[in-house]
């Protein structure tokens, strides 16, 4: 049985959700205020800002016309469950809408101001803007990490 495009790209998506999910899920509550930098996001923050862009570049495809807030204002006081509960329903809206899909749409283009891409390149722009910013956290949490170490030093 041959696999389509689509579905090649749905397991991708589904993969991607699993290992966000996953990662954010063991974070330490104490790094998601933190800021490696006072000019830099905290790790709540990027966290929103991953979960509200997602449902954004999946409005696109799914041709519905979503309106992009240039300076969004995220509440930092959220919990890790509160984060992982806000990710779920973004993975259960994007995954549900896009079963409803089909091959025919990958060639489709999408137009948001001045990107005009095919519905293709925006799947690939969702995976690669969850996974990049899963490596940004990673980052941090590494230099976090160090710092904790180097206080007990």
């Amino acid at each position: 049985m041959n696999i389509s495009e689509l579905q090649n790209y749905m397991k991708l998506v589904k993969k991607s959700h699993e290992a966000f999910r996953d990662f954010i899920t063991h974070l330490s509550e104490e790094i998601l205020e933190w800021k490696i930098h006072e000019f830099t996001n905290s790790v709540s923050w990027i966290i929103q800002h991953i979960i509200q862009n997602q449902k954004w570049i999946a409005d696109v495809i799914l041709n519905k016309q979503a309106k992009r807030e240039s300076s969004p204002v995220f509440d930092e006081k959220l919990t890790i469950d509160q984060l992982v509960t806000k990710y779920e329903k973004l993975v259960s809206y994007v995954e549900g809408n896009f079963s409803k899909l089909n091959d025919e749409i990958l060639r489709e283009f999408r137009n948001y101001k001045e990107y005009s891409m095919s519905v293709e390149d925006w799947l690939f722009e969702y995976i690669f803007h969850l996974n990049q910013h899963s490596g940004e956290i990673s980052l941090i949490a590494k230099a976090w990490k160090r710092k904790e170490r180097s206080i007990q030093d």
